[in-house]
């Protein structure tokens, strides 16, 4: 037996999970059992609990894309891993239960470096920081990058590797308390608190090569305004819950924009390749380059706490089901 937190038909994360006790089915010869340790609760998952990706979500299912744990058993038809290794089962939700039963090679290995609880915070928000940084905008020194909501847990890992490739990056954030939060290297930082203040930060920014978007809404337009010809706008997130504007493709015709979602990468890419990101963005925990805060922590069964006390997202560090 074990325990998972279930959710059996779409809505606000809170009233929809629920923990249930399940039976273990009998592993498949070519699959792997892990006993999951730690696991993070992402804005991802509670997206996919809402219901927003229904069309690729089987009611019911377990919620959680971020979590590590080691090998309990291997099926007969299994080489390569062994029980006791550190894994992150990625690829798939599943993660907010006691095991996970999962393909092998969509098991991630994690370095003896880190430790649990930075393992079970170095997929998601660190994967998708470093690809974006990497892969989409080919950080190197000299570059002129801003971030916004730079004091959220990706920001502040957004910032740590760009100062490590030798940039330092335009943080905007919306408050005082957020401001206070920052560290690393930064060229500015925009307080973006009301209608205006964005626009009269950027007035002297102008000439950027890149801007990192989570937020979306109008606000997009008023940053790739700051863009050079040619710049990078790298969309990712949408806190502030609007859309961009169909007018910003119109107005910004020379911006080379794009989406990244870290589901997408994923599933387009070998393992192999997953892999050896992965293993860059361990070195970067590893070397303390990046980190991530954690805030809180509940046991598994506690999960309609820990949502309470996740919800809604802030900064000042994740939220751990231990």
């Amino acid at each position: 037996m074990q325990y998972q937190a279930v959710v059996r038909k779409f809505g606000p994360a809170e009233e929809v999970v629920a923990i249930e006790r399940a039976e273990l089915a009998p592993l498949s010869r070519d699959q792997v059992r892990v006993r999951l340790l730690a696991r993070s609760i992402n804005p991802s998952d509670i997206i996919t609990i809402s219901g927003a990706y229904a069309g690729r979500t089987t009611l019911p299912f377990v919620p959680g894309f971020e979590a590590f744990g080691v090998v309990e058993e291997c099926g007969e038809e299994v080489h390569g891993l062994l029980p006791g290794m550190r894994v992150l089962p990625v690829r798939s939700a599943g993660g907010w239960q006691e095991f996970k039963d999962t393909d092998p090679s969509w098991c991630l290995r994690v370095p003896d470096a880190l430790s649990d609880f930075e393992a079970a915070t170095s997929y998601v928000n660190p994967m998708t920081a470093w690809l974006m940084l990497h892969r989409k905008i080919g950080l190197r020194p000299g570059m002129r990058i801003a971030i916004n909501a730079a004091a959220s847990s990706i920001g502040s890992i957004l910032i740590g590797m760009a100062n490590a490739a030798g940039v330092e990056p335009v943080a905007i954030v919306r408050s005082e308390q957020s401001r206070a939060r920052l560290s690393g290297r930064l060229e500015a930082v925009i307080l973006d608190m009301a209608d205006g203040d964005l626009a009269a930060g950027l007035a002297g920014l102008h000439g950027l090569d890149a801007v990192l978007d989570c937020v979306g809404g109008a606000r997009a337009s008023t940053l790739a305004d700051a863009l050079k010809s040619g710049g990078h706008f790298v969309h990712y997130g949408l806190l502030s819950g609007e859309s961009i504007p169909p007018s910003f493709w119109a107005s910004h015709p020379d911006v080379a924009f794009s989406y990244f979602h870290l589901r997408e990468w994923v599933h387009s890419e070998a393992m192999s390749e997953v892999q050896r990101a992965y293993a860059e963005v361990a070195a970067q925990i590893a070397a303390k380059v990046i980190a991530t805060d954690v805030r809180e922590v509940f046991p598994l069964e506690k999960v309609g706490d820990a949502l309470r006390a996740a919800l809604p997202f802030r900064t000042g560090g994740k939220v751990l089901l231990v």
